[in-house]
């Protein structure tokens, strides 16, 4: 995913398993995480949560100073704990990747 510094907008991601989306429904998710190219976790003041918990669609919505382009590629997974306290995350391989441009470049 690309997108510009500042950027507010909803970000979506289908979680999923054998290609296969997941029933999130009764089931946690959040984003621990979310990590910048220099290897710090973001301090993300944004939220996460289930856009559609049937389909297995996470969202982030980040606030305006959450994702820099100094600090770009974030790698990003998701912490996804069933009623019972068990952990998946999803992706299970290879993170996500979220490329932030500065504005006007």
């Amino acid at each position: 995913m690309e997108l510009v510094e500042g950027w507010t907008g909803r970000l979506t991601w289908t979680l999923t398993e054998d290609e296969v989306a997941i029933d999130g429904t009764g089931k946690t998710v959040s984003a621990v995480d979310l990590i910048g190219a220099d290897g710090v976790p973001a301090d993300t003041t944004g939220d996460f949560g289930w856009d559609t918990q049937a389909s297995g669609i996470a969202y982030y919505d980040p606030d305006s100073g959450d994702l820099q382009a100094a600090k770009s590629p974030y790698r990003l997974r998701f912490q996804v704990t069933d009623g019972s306290g068990k952990i998946r995350w999803y992706p299970g391989g290879k993170p996500l990747e979220i490329v932030v441009f500065a504005r006007g470049v």
